[in-house]
């Protein structure tokens, strides 16, 4: 007989959980990093009043609404304008000046969040005189936050930094 240690069972619970989310419903967050997948299931069985991993895994795959409580709080919401300041820069030296002679420009920013970096990325089209024949996709599995970021308002606060 194999004797795992509690930290163990837990682990091989939640990868299996993460396994049952994605072959039920499609959800990849198999690679996930691991203590913030950890942190937030347990956060999620503590909510629901369960008592394990594993009864969670049970209610997640018979109950849709398990499930979605449990996807959004998977999602990380964090984004903010020009939020990587390396990587707008390089797009904006060397890959849209290489794409300005292209006839339409489609973007799609999955997982957009709350929409500040779509946002940024309107922002330097713009700039760049692009925007006019660009076309911007964004997408997020999490509802509530993607009808956020349909509103199109970004709070002051985020346009100062």
């Amino acid at each position: 007989m194999i004797h795992s240690s509690a930290e163990e069972l837990e682990q091989l619970e939640i990868e299996l959980l993460l396994e049952a989310l994605y072959r039920r419903y499609g959800y990849d967050f198999r690679d996930y990093f691991y203590e913030s997948a950890r942190r937030r299931i347990l956060r999620r069985i503590q909510r629901n009043q369960l008592k394990s991993v594993a009864a969670l895994q049970h209610a997640m795959l018979h109950d849709e609404t398990v499930a979605d409580e449990l996807l959004k709080d998977l999602s990380i919401n964090v984004t903010e304008m020009f939020r990587d300041a390396g990587f707008y820069q390089t797009l904006r030296e060397q890959v849209l000046p290489q794409l300005s002679t292209e006839e339409h420009l489609k973007i799609w920013h999955a997982g957009c969040s709350s929409g500040e970096e779509v946002y940024s990325m309107a922002i330097l089209l713009t700039e760049l005189e692009l925007y006019s024949y660009s076309r911007l996709y964004a997408t997020d599995f999490n509802v509530a936050i993607l009808e956020r970021a349909m509103e199109g308002i970004c709070p002051l606060g985020e346009m100062s930094r």
